[in-house]
């Protein structure tokens, strides 16, 4: 008669072969792995798309609500801009227009004209504006924006990482073996302390079987907790004047709040589904980026900056 125990570590091993994966016995290099993104990523020098958003918010008694659909039947009720500015690091004009019967109920963006990223929404009687500085973003102090503008880019695949990998902002390489992953982190120095700051975790395929893209991307706060997570898929071709030249991007995104003590977000999550991207010269991405030449009227603003300067001081 075999011990039970004896039973129970083949039981354990069996589990454990079937269960873990094994990761690829070849990898590639932090320059070779940057080299591939930025090649995609400048192959976009602007970007319009039509997207399909859902968002769920809680209230101050954290009651949960819904709007938006993200169904295949559902009609696009989103619409997305972008062009790149001088600086392949940023900033960048971009908006995301969230619509209801013809009529905006939010806005999120970066305007470089404007020298700001911030978000607008009118939600029934729910309604705000936040607003700051592109210089002091994630500076100390600076209150979080329900939706930050600067993190949703980070997730369209469609920016030049840093190729510096001795002086900040840079990246850095760490192998994952569970899941098996190329980890980025990237790194940046903080508005005003000057101090170094991890800003996202963004997660790449290593596998013998998928393209290396990102899958993944932790975004973290300024004080170091992470605060978000998205998940990416689906990535789909954007429709270029050269076909050779043709880039790709996640078509589905979905973010995660997470929720902290003191660093509660009224958003719990976000979803696109994003369709018909193309370089085209479609739109006016700097007009209708521009914050306060497309505030409505009647809404509360909130500077979440407000009383500090590049040094530091008091206003």
């Amino acid at each position: 008669m075999r011990h039970p125990y004896g039973l129970i570590l083949a039981a354990a091993l069996s589990w454990g072969v079937a269960g873990c994966e094994r990761c690829p016995e070849t990898f590639v290099s932090l320059d070779q792995l940057v080299c591939e993104y930025n090649a995609n990523a400048a192959a976009v020098p602007r970007l319009w798309a039509r997207a399909n958003i859902a968002v769920t918010m809680a209230d101050e008694k954290g009651r949960t609500f819904k709007w938006g659909s993200t169904s295949p039947l559902a009609s696009p009720n989103g619409l997305l801009l972008m062009q790149k500015g001088d600086n392949p690091l940023g900033p960048h004009d971009f908006v995301l227009i969230g619509r209801e019967a013809g009529s905006k109920l939010f806005q999120t963006g970066s305007s470089i004209a404007d020298g700001v990223y911030y978000l607008w929404l009118r939600l029934g009687d729910r309604g705000g504006a936040w607003w700051g500085r592109q210089e002091l973003a994630a500076a100390p102090g600076v209150d979080a924006l329900p939706i930050d503008p600067n993190q949703i880019l980070a997730l369209l695949g469609v920016f030049e990482l840093p190729t510096d990998f001795t002086h900040p902002p840079t990246v850095a390489l760490a192998m994952s073996s569970d899941p098996c992953a190329y980890v980025v982190t990237y790194l940046d120095r903080q508005p005003i302390t000057n101090r170094l700051l991890f800003r996202r975790e963004v997660y790449f395929h290593w596998s013998d079987s998928k393209p290396r893209r990102p899958y993944k991307v932790n975004l973290f706060a300024a004080d170091g907790r992470r605060v978000m997570t998205a998940y990416l898929k689906n990535y789909k071709s954007i429709a270029a004047e050269d076909a050779d030249c043709a880039a790709v991007m996640p078509s589905d995104i979905r973010i995660e709040w997470i929720r902290w003590p003191g660093l509660d977000s009224p958003v719990r999550s976000l979803r696109l589904v994003i369709s018909e991207m193309t370089t085209a010269p479609k739109g006016n991405p700097p007009a209708a980026a521009r914050f306060w030449d497309n505030l409505p009227g009647g809404l509360d603003q909130t500077q979440v900056d407000s009383g500090l300067t590049k040094k530091g001081n008091p206003e």
